[in-house]
């Protein structure tokens, strides 16, 4: 896997996915539940996708589900702003994945200036309908 925060939170979320782990602090558990909706064919393409990536269905949702907020959030700077204002008047904690917002949003910040030329890619090709 390409994305080393996806990777990251896929361990970390495997290793505490039994509520009650020794060691397991209480706000590591998760409690909550969202209600995620997937036509047929969407549901089948994750499943498999997470059976290739030897993840259930429902972990590789959260971590995937949480990346695209992190991207979401990290490059809309006022919908950042409104967002962790309000988080933050409510006296709710820090987030883990809050530094990588800050990260990705920093890189936006300092764009680099470069030539680049277009590559084909092995995943265009997968992607083509045979």
């Amino acid at each position: 896997m390409t994305n080393m925060f996806i990777q990251k939170r896929l361990e970390r979320l495997k290793e505490n996915r039994l509520a009650g782990k020794p060691g397991l602090s209480i706000d590591q558990v998760r409690d909550t539940q969202m209600k995620l909706r997937f036509n047929k064919y969407e549901s089948q393409f994750i499943e498999l996708v997470s059976k290739q990536l030897d993840h259930p269905k429902a972990l590789i949702s959260n971590v995937l589900l949480i990346e695209a907020i992190i991207e979401l959030v990290a490059t809309d700077k006022d919908l950042c702003e409104q967002v962790m204002a309000e988080w933050y008047a409510q006296s709710k904690p820090s987030l883990d994945f809050f530094s990588e917002i800050r990260i990705r949003a920093r890189r936006l910040e300092d764009p680099i200036e470069a030539e680049f030329s277009e590559v084909s890619s092995s995943v265009s090709q997968a992607l083509e309908h045979k």
